[in-house]
């Protein structure tokens, strides 16, 4: 399960990617969609490098 932890990193980004893109598409950018898509990304950037030190030993 270690070493799964990076691609959920990656999931998050790019779901965060996605969920700002589709609400810049539809105009729906209110402060939740944008704060939801802000923290996805904040989390999938952390969940990553977490993944990386565990990978190798840091």
């Amino acid at each position: 399960m270690k070493k799964y932890v990076s691609w959920v990193g990656i999931l998050l980004i790019v779901a965060g990617t996605c969920l700002l893109f589709i609400g810049y598409l539809l105009h729906h950018t209110t402060n939740a969609v944008l704060l939801t898509g802000l923290l996805l990304i904040i989390a999938g950037v952390v969940g990553y490098i977490q993944g990386i030190k565990r990978n190798q030993g840091y």
